[in-house]
């Protein structure tokens, strides 16, 4: 006759769901990432009408036809894009507001949006605001370029939800290498200014880790060296990659552009050099691309 297995008193499994208890909100608590905020899917969108007559080969585009949006607050909320009316829309209900370009930036709302070099740059730049009073908003698209920022409404999209009184845009740094690039992207730096309306922005040149073939005079050409600031003349330590910067790099190169900002951009901000190292992230939203 088999003997009766022992239970385990009651007090016993009492301990053990509040040591799972714990250990998973332990979990919860250290995977935790408090600057991210979502993470987006862009589907496509055809906009070539918009896009047919500047020469540009079509076939080979990835357009955006809507976004799959969604944020802290809400899971998921389907905003259908159509580009001409949609930056017709925001430009004229957002972009014109009256801005101070007096040199008073003390309430300045700073957007840092582009691709991945602002893992590290954000970190600098929130340095910078949390010395000097300002909030920033990052916005990383890994992997993106001009052709991405191009053809759809994202840009406008984050200027619609943060409304920032500045704007820094990091978009150029994986088209080092395309061939007669300036056929080939002047469209989509158009449309990616066009969406900035009278805001004022500096466009931050890619860290060149070779020459270019002409990402750099091309957007160069369309905001003037005074909304422009370039990269690829300063040195830099990099990643095992050859490419990103290293962290402490990115913070100088952070600096470098600070200085710029403050003395030889078009509207200047004050910014003033943090005494100390934060050490903490923005309020980050990462963007990812699904190709269909």
């Amino acid at each position: 006759m088999l003997a009766k297995r022992k239970r385990l008193p009651r007090v016993y499994w009492g301990y053990l769901l509040l040591l799972v208890a714990t250990l998973t909100l332990f979990v919860t608590l250290a995977l935790r990432d408090e600057d991210l905020a979502i993470s987006f899917e862009l589907k496509r969108m055809d906009v070539s009408s918009e896009l047919g007559e500047s020469g540009v080969e079509l076939s080979d585009q990835w357009p955006v036809d809507s976004a799959q949006l969604a944020d802290a607050e809400i899971l998921t909320d389907t905003i259908p894009v159509v580009w001409a009316d949609t930056a017709a829309i925001v430009k004229s209900t957002h972009y014109e507001y009256p801005l101070d370009t007096t040199g008073d930036s003390t309430s300045a709302k700073i957007l840092l949006i582009g691709d991945s070099m602002n893992e590290f740059l954000r970190l600098r730049l929130n340095d910078y605001c949390i010395a000097n009073g300002y909030k920033l908003e990052c916005v990383i698209w890994y992997g993106s370029t001009t052709k991405q920022y191009g053809t759809c409404d994202t840009l406008a999209y984050f200027i619609r939800k943060y409304r920032p009184t500045y704007v820094l845009l990091t978009i150029g740094a994986n088209e080092l290498f395309i061939r007669d690039i300036i056929k080939k992207r002047t469209p989509y730096v158009q449309h990616i200014i066009s969406q900035l309306g009278n805001i004022p922005f500096v466009w931050v040149g890619p860290p060149n880790w070779k020459d270019d073939t002409g990402i750099n005079e091309l957007i160069l050409s369309h905001v003037g060296p005074s909304r422009y600031f370039e990269s690829k003349r300063l040195s830099f330590d990099r990643c095992k990659d050859g490419a990103h910067p290293t962290k402490k790099s990115a913070f100088r190169w952070m600096d470098e552009i600070a200085a710029y900002l403050a003395s030889d951009a078009q509207h200047t901000l004050v910014m003033n050099t943090p005494d100390t190292a934060y050490n903490k992230a923005p309020h980050t939203t990462i963007l990812q691309m699904v190709r269909e």
